[in-house]
């Protein structure tokens, strides 16, 4: 029993590395998949407040200690799009935002529909994303410079990009490094 924080160390050292190659071949399998043209949108009516919802409350298991996921949804909440795009999109960004924020930080997520549109915007206080970075961020295997020591492959925000390209959709990053990021998508 006197062993049991040590086992618990080690078994959370084991999830998380579970959890980052599991992200990892997730991943590369999409991106497979999608130069080969083996992926196009399944249209059907999406609630996209109770996915967010659902996506941020998974989020939070795997958030820093005080870190806040704070989730608001504007508009009404039923879309036509692909679910598993959608999940996949909101997915990356809410987690590329814990990743990249410090512990005792607050991460805000915000969904939306304007007429049969739907946004999102996910903000968080992390170390943001220099000009330059910016400009090729989105590239497949892309890391911005300050990244150094978080693990990542850079192939996130790429396949959150032809995701949206599919889904005829759009995404843009306003960031400075040290003041946090804001990512908006559109679709």
């Amino acid at each position: 029993t006197e062993e049991q924080p040590k086992r618990d160390k080690h078994l959370a050292r084991i999830r998380n590395s579970i959890q980052t190659l599991t992200g990892i071949l997730n991943d590369f399998l999409s991106l497979g998949k999608i130069e080969e043209g083996k992926i196009h949108p399944i249209y059907e009516q999406v609630d996209t407040r109770l996915l967010a919802e659902k996506i941020c409350a998974e989020m939070r298991t795997i958030s820093k200690t005080g870190q806040e996921i704070r989730h608001f949804h504007e508009g009404l909440s039923n879309i036509s799009s692909d679910p598993a795009f959608l999940r996949q999109i909101i997915t990356n960004l809410v987690s590329n935002a814990i990743k990249y924020s410090p512990e005792n930080s607050q991460i805000t997520v915000v969904t939306g529909t304007n007429g049969p549109g739907f946004y999102l915007k996910v903000q968080d206080q992390g170390i943001g994303i220099s000009d330059e970075d910016q400009k090729k961020l989105f590239e497949r295997f892309y890391r911005a410079s300050n990244t150094a020591g978080i693990q990542g492959t850079g192939l996130g925000l790429h396949i959150v990009k032809r995701y949206l390209e599919m889904l005829g959709g759009s995404i843009s990053v306003s960031s400075s490094p040290g003041k946090g990021s804001e990512f908006t998508v559109h679709i």
